[in-house]
């Protein structure tokens, strides 16, 4: 029996992947958890094996910080990161803070199921890299940094409040909104950042 614990702060799809996954016989849900940050005390109380968890959560504190402190401290816990952005750079940062494996939430439920039981067996599952957002009306990759602005965009700031949290320039965030809409072929950053917003692109990483 593979004991699992699932962690992302849409409570929506948290229900959605509890459903789908409990009936399988080979599979225990344990818990879930809303709070990136509840994880590791959920972890210490429930000794699950694998933690199936969100990268882009609300609060302070990402899935990637989290994976990083999961592995550091429970040695023999296997952890699964999920998204529903194929950004090339998640991949690799999920690999470096230590992720057995990743999986698209679009994926099915056996797919998932099949994910959690390779990733047991000492697998490591990680899908082919497409490259490019989904944002706008051509195929682009964003970079990272351009992740970093447009998050803050949704959340209202201003460009001189994102160059201070970013530590850069407000002319360096002039030339990365520039670059966004160069890429997916929006007029104005209103409108690119409506659609992320919708696409949950306003989640911390």
């Amino acid at each position: 029996m593979i004991r699992i614990l699932i962690v992302d702060d849409q409570k929506i799809l948290l229900e959605g992947l509890e459903q789908i996954l409990r009936p399988i016989e080979d599979i225990e849900v344990l818990g879930t958890c809303l709070l990136s940050e509840l994880t590791e005390k959920a972890c210490e109380r429930l000794r699950p094996d694998l933690v199936l968890m969100d990268i882009c959560m609300e609060g302070r504190t990402s899935g990637i910080q989290i994976c990083e402190r999961l592995k550091a401290r429970f040695k023999h816990l296997r952890v699964v990161l999920m998204t529903g952005m194929q950004e090339v750079s998640f991949l690799t940062r999920a690999k470096s803070a230590g992720a057995d494996s990743f999986i698209y939430k679009e994926s099915s439920g056996e797919a998932f199921a099949d994910c959690i039981r390779a990733t047991m067996e000492g697998q490591h599952i990680y899908p082919d890299v497409c490259g490019t957002s989904t944002l706008g009306c051509t195929s682009s990759t964003l970079t990272e940094r351009e992740f970093e602005i447009l998050q803050r965009i949704c959340r209202s700031m201003s460009y001189a409040e994102i160059a201070e949290d970013l530590g850069i320039t407000k002319r360096t965030v002039n030339f990365h909104i520039g670059n966004m809409l160069s890429k997916t072929g929006y007029k104005s950053i209103v409108g690119l950042a409506v659609e992320a917003t919708d696409k949950g692109y306003t989640s911390s990483v």
